[in-house]
């Protein structure tokens, strides 16, 4: 499975191309590493949220806002009635 399309490869090989040899390698190992934090952050971010939905009791709502990966997201969990929010 391709992770790029076509067009999208070529654009990231030129920029990646252009970044190893127009920025020195510690702004490059900042950026990579800025990356992986990233990567992670939202690995656990997902984690929390899939422990959040798998443990809660019927009717429950979890609400998350806007965020750098996307839209809000409302979950509702179960067929149940869902509590007043307070």
């Amino acid at each position: 499975m391709d992770v790029f399309t076509s067009p999208v490869r070529g654009w990231v090989v030129e920029w990646a191309a252009l970044g190893l040899h127009a920025l020195p390698w510690s702004a490059c190992s900042v950026l990579l590493i800025a990356a992986v934090v990233r990567v992670l952050a939202e690995r656990s971010r997902r984690k929390t949220l899939v422990a959040i939905t798998t443990q809660a009791p019927p009717g429950t709502v979890v609400t998350q806002a806007r965020g750098a990966g996307g839209p809000r997201m409302e979950i509702h969990v179960g067929s149940g009635q869902a509590g007043k929010e307070s």
